[in-house]
């Protein structure tokens, strides 16, 4: 018995459940989170980044890679539930259906993907027809081109040829001739495209002479004259245009003037009006005046 408690001892003081040095630093290293990180994290990717270099450092396996992603995307964009196969513009004229035409050359069918919206509405909205416009693609592979135009209100005459403006001044059109500007209010002169506005203001105030209106001229970027058939013109001032012009239409209405001959009713001194007649009308009233003289000094020579 006892001898046999002595070999149990002695086997059992051998095994020591201590940890070694090198066991214990390690295990502290361990507990220490930059050093996990470093294991679990720092050293794989390290390893796959020097892998992938590696890899990539091949203009062969540059190539490959770059047409395998390429025709993996083409594969997918050119299905056919994604292609664009018809054009449909709305809102446009035909004339400006065929500007639209030359102007975004579209080579149909072509991927949605493929397709510049943004580029497309921008080039739109570059032509000077139009004012506002939406591009997007409906269902059916239809490439919607919906367009608002801008309304002509008036024809600049320029020395270069005759223009169609909007309501704010903005260019749509160029006309050949006067004749294809149809009812549209003409005006003239330098600067009159930058005040479009004061013009069709002017312009509805003329109702009442509608009839004999011809148009507004622009004097010196400064000032307008209303000019009217038969030559006639109403001088108008710089300042409060559209009350002078009333003024105008008041003097006719009430003393006929515009029916006279008259060739321009110049209101640029607001307090003073003054009326110039026509040539023939200025002759005739000189010779009225000496015969009125040659009269009066014939009475006298009698006396």
């Amino acid at each position: 018995m006892r001898s046999l408690k002595s070999a149990t001892g002695a086997k059992t003081r051998a095994v020591d459940p201590a940890p070694t040095r090198w066991q214990y630093r390690m295990q502290r290293l361990w507990l220490t989170p930059l050093f996990r990180a470093m294991i679990r994290t720092g050293i794989p990717s390290f390893g796959f980044v020097i892998l992938f270099t590696w890899y990539i450092n091949d203009e062969a396996r540059i190539t490959a890679i770059s047409d395998w992603y390429q025709g993996t995307v083409s594969a997918v964009q050119d299905r056919p539930e994604f292609m664009v196969a018809l054009l449909r513009i709305e809102g446009a004229s035909a004339e400006l259906q065929d500007d639209i035409q030359e102007a975004l050359p579209i080579d149909l069918p072509l991927s949605q993907f493929k397709l510049d919206m943004d580029g497309l509405r921008k080039q739109l909205i570059d032509l000077d027809p139009v004012l506002d416009a939406e591009v997007r693609v409906k269902a059916g592979g239809v490439l919607l081109l919906k367009v608002t135009e801008r309304t002509p209100a008036v024809a600049w005459k320029t020395d270069g040829g005759i223009e169609v403006l909007d309501a704010t001044g903005h260019r749509v059109a160029t006309l050949h001739n006067l004749e294809t500007a149809g009812a549209l209010p003409l005006i003239a002169g330098e600067g009159a495209d930058t005040v479009v506005p004061e013009a069709l203001t002017l312009i509805a105030a003329a109702r009442p002479i509608v009839d004999r209106l011809v148009g507004l001229t622009r004097v010196g970027n400064r000032r307008w004259d209303v000019v009217l058939t038969d030559d006639q013109v109403i001088a108008l001032p710089e300042a409060s245009p559209v009350a002078a012009l009333d003024r105008a239409l008041a003097m006719h209405a009430a003393k006929d003037v515009l029916s006279r001959d008259v060739r321009v009713v110049d209101l640029r001194i607001s307090d003073r009006p003054v009326l110039r007649l026509t040539p023939e009308a200025r002759s005739e009233l000189k010779g009225l005046q000496d015969l009125e003289r040659l009269s009066l000094d014939h009475s006298e020579g009698d006396q």
